[in-house]
């Protein structure tokens, strides 16, 4: 397993321990509920999350990682347009050694880093003057890159552990290095780490 499927091994892993160590029953619901959740998007199953056992029927996100504005989506059907937009892009969470994750009865609070690829002719395109990028240099508009970001979240919880929305911030500019074309993962590498995560492949008490 390379590098980066790695870190989102680990990353999912160190969730599903957080979920089995919780003893208390609604804030383990909330742990498996995310562990859940992330291992859908991250294995391009996105549909699953809307299940009733998982989300409310009107979700809100607010999300500021790469724009100037706060995005934010109202319903099921925004949501579900922002994934699929969305759904092709190669980005997943990982540990990088500094994962922090807090749970209460509210719901779920994370600091963690976001791993995303992308080629340098997509950034060029992008405004790299913004805050979000800060003066990155890309100088093969064909090689793939890899940008990586701290960020900060919110996610709200009803009392039968039920996801209410997201708050999801980019804490700093991203740093930008020519990837190894050898370490990118494939998108259907990175499906069968999350796929461990599962519902129906996780071995323990999970609720879902």
């Amino acid at each position: 397993m390379n590098h980066y499927l790695e870190k989102l091994n680990a990353h999912l892993g160190n969730i599903q321990a957080a979920a089995e160590a919780e003893a208390d029953p609604h804030r383990s619901r909330i742990l498996w509920n995310y562990l859940h959740h992330g291992a859908l998007e991250v294995g391009g199953d996105w549909e699953r999350i809307f299940e009733p056992d998982m989300t409310v029927d009107t979700p809100h996100y607010e999300m500021r990682a790469g724009t100037e504005e706060t995005l934010v989506l109202d319903g099921q059907d925004e949501v579900k347009a922002f994934y699929a937009a969305v759904e092709d892009e190669n980005m997943f969470l990982v540990d990088d050694g500094d994962h922090q994750l807090f749970v209460n009865d509210e719901g779920l609070a994370e600091f963690a880093t976001t791993v995303e690829f992308a080629t340098g002719r997509a950034i060029l395109d992008e405004d790299t003057d913004a805050w979000f990028y800060r003066d990155v240099e890309v100088d093969d508009p064909d090689a793939t890159y890899v940008k990586t970001c701290r960020h900060g979240m919110f996610w709200p919880y009803t009392e039968d552990a039920l996801l209410v929305g997201e708050r999801v911030y980019q804490l700093d500019a991203f740093e930008v290095e020519k990837a190894d074309p050898a370490e990118v993962p494939a998108l259907e590498e990175s499906r069968a780490v999350a796929e461990r995560y599962y519902p129906e492949n996780v071995d323990g008490p999970t609720p879902f």
